[in-house]
């Protein structure tokens, strides 16, 4: 199947099951079912062996030997951190051939963050090769699919601007609204701008302020300049 007619079939199946990653990552980190221990055995045992496993928080940005370890030990979001730092290369070399190998094989594993970050490398072009623009919109609506506002907030706006896809701004108003509806507030303000147009959505002026307003209320100060340029719609402040 080409990749764009993939992206097409994710997006669909996001927008029937309503639920983004929610039901996968659930299923898959839950824990498995107990064991009923055998008759007899002590009241401590039983416990012991329903004890959950201890946290293991993430590897940390620049703990380049805890993220090598971590990934080595099928960390998923250890792989991710790991790319990272083969992406930007300050505290090893450049690779950006294993970084993408790294965030494939995380989105693979359910990764929201590793199909992101594979989406951002072929975006921003740092991926050599034909069907850049394409490649990026199927990792974006992959991280989207995974549960990635921003990875959604990316597709929509590829869908908006025909990048790796013809210009749909129905199918970018679907990806916007399914995340301002999460509190996305830059979602938010693009959406407002298609109803503000009559673009891939009813023209609706009051329902564009509306919008606007929500994005400012989240704390994004476009939404309030847009809500009000008399000043009067404020962003909420500590």
């Amino acid at each position: 199947m080409h990749v764009r007619e993939l992206a097409q079939a994710l997006l669909g199946a996001l927008f029937l099951c309503g639920c983004g990653a929610a039901a996968s990552t659930q299923a898959r980190h839950a824990a498995p079912p107990s064991r009923s221990a055998p008759a007899g055995a002590p009241a401590a045992a039983a416990t012991a062996e329903a004890a959950p496993l201890p946290l293991r928080l993430p590897c940390e940005e620049n703990d380049l030997a805890g993220c090598t370890t971590g990934c080595e030990e099928h960390q998923v979001e250890d792989c991710v951190t790991l790319g990272g730092m083969y992406l930007r290369g300050e505290l090893v070399s450049v690779d950006v051939e294993r970084a993408m190998g790294l965030f494939k094989e995380a989105c693979a594993e359910g990764s929201a963050r590793g199909c992101l970050r594979l989406g951002d490398v072929y975006h921003d072009r740092i991926a050599d090769g034909d069907g850049a623009g394409e490649a990026a919109l199927y990792w974006h609506v992959r991280a989207c699919h995974a549960g990635a506002n921003l990875g959604c907030l990316a597709a929509g706006r590829a869908y908006l601007r025909g990048e790796g896809a013809s210009a749909d701004a129905g199918r970018a108003a679907l990806l916007f609204r399914h995340v301002c509806d999460r509190g996305n507030a830059p979602a938010c303000v693009e959406l407002g701008h298609l109803h503000e147009q009559g673009a891939g959505v009813p023209l609706d002026a009051p329902k564009a302020i509306e919008l606007f307003t929500k994005a400012c209320k989240l704390g994004f100060d476009e939404g309030c300049l847009l809500a009000s340029r008399s000043g009067d719609v404020l962003p909420p402040r500590d």
